[in-house]
C-alpha cells in the first residue's frame, strides 16, 4: 500500500513539474532566484515544504518582473502599478502558507531599510 502511494505521489510530482509555464528564468536568474529563496527561507526559519513553496513562487515573481518590464517599460505609471500588483499578490501567496512567527519575520523582512532581495531577472538590472 505504502507503495502505491509513493508512486502515486512520484507521478503526480513529475506531472506538476512537467505542466510549469514554458517561460523560463535565465542561468543567472534561476542561480539568483536560489540566492534569494535560501536568504530568505533562513530568515523565515522555513522547513524543506517551505522552501520548496517559497522557491516556486520568487521563480514566478522573477518571471513576471520580466514579463511587465519588457511589456511596460514606455509607461512609467502603468509600470509601477503592474509592479505594485505584482508584489501585492506575492505577498497575499507567501503569507497564505506562513505561521505567526515566520509572518513576524516576514514582516521584518521587508522592512528592513535595504532591500536584500530584488526579483528583477533581468541581466542589465544588477
Amino acid at each position: 500500500m505504502k507503495n502505491v502511494l509513493l508512486v502515486i505521489a512520484a507521478f503526480l510530482i513529475s506531472t506538476a513539474s512537467f505542466a510549469q509555464s514554458p517561460f523560463k528564468l535565465s542561468r543567472e536568474a534561476e542561480e539568483r532566484c536560489t540566492q534569494i529563496t535560501r536568504e530568505m527561507a533562513q530568515e523565515l526559519r522555513l522547513n524543506e515544504l517551505g522552501y520548496i513553496k517559497l522557491k516556486e513562487l520568487n521563480r514566478e515573481r522573477m518571471l513576471t518582473t520580466q514579463n511587465i518590464l519588457s511589456n511596460y517599460s514606455n509607461d512609467a505609471h502603468l509600470l509601477e502599478q503592474k509592479l505594485e500588483e505584482a508584489a501585492q499578490a506575492y505577498d497575499q501567496q507567501v503569507t497564505a502558507f506562513l505561521n505567526p512567527n515566520q509572518l513576524q519575520a516576514y514582516a521584518n523582512f521587508k522592512s528592513q531599510p535595504t532591500p536584500k532581495v530584488r526579483f528583477v531577472a533581468v541581466g542589465s538590472e544588477e
